[in-house]
């Protein structure tokens, strides 16, 4: 333990370390759960928002699939020369705009009516049902999400054919 120094005051005493010992290290040591709780965030974003920038380098080279992306010649701004040069620049242009924008109105829209529609449920089971349903997509991989799907409708072995149905008196598809 290091020695402290005491100080009497008027309004009471205060304790002074008579050696600072180390303080960056011994708040490194602090935070150190912390640090490691930020790494997965921290690849998360080098790896789906950095990483990806590099493929910008694409746009500036004449790319050759023999020589590859960073050994193909290095032509600068001619690949945008040639795309502004042409009358197919306007139209790319515009169409991306309009479809983006009517993407982000549309889906604003429905957004905005599945929330209007989900609030007026009262059973608050089948709230959670549907609430969990419309958001299994967006939090797990598609992959498993394709699986399930193929699993519950598949002809073969699918849920919906072998043990639905036939409870239904209905055949199988």
């Amino acid at each position: 333990m290091s020695e402290v120094t005491v100080k009497k005051l008027e309004a009471g005493v205060q304790v002074v370390p008579a050696k600072k010992v180390n303080s960056r290290r011994i708040r490194l040591k602090r935070a150190l759960p912390l640090f490691i709780m930020m790494m997965p965030g921290l690849v998360y974003l080098l790896v789906n928002n950095y990483l990806p920038m590099f493929g910008l380098i694409i746009a500036f080279k004449d790319i050759n699939y023999a020589k590859g992306i960073l050994a193909s010649d290095w032509i600068g701004f001619k690949n945008f020369e040639y795309l502004f040069s042409t009358r197919d620049a306007f139209v790319i242009t515009r169409n991306t705009i309009l479809y983006n924008g009517g993407f982000i109105i549309l889906n604003t829209i429905l957004a905005i009516a599945v929330a209007i529609m989900l609030n007026e449920i009262k059973n608050k089971l089948a709230k959670s049902f549907y609430q969990s349903v419309i958001l299994l997509p967006f939090l797990i991989s598609m992959v498993i999400v394709s699986y399930l799907g193929f699993a519950f409708l598949s002809e073969d072995v699918g849920y919906l054919n072998k043990t639905i149905l036939p409870m239904l008196g209905l055949d199988g598809i």
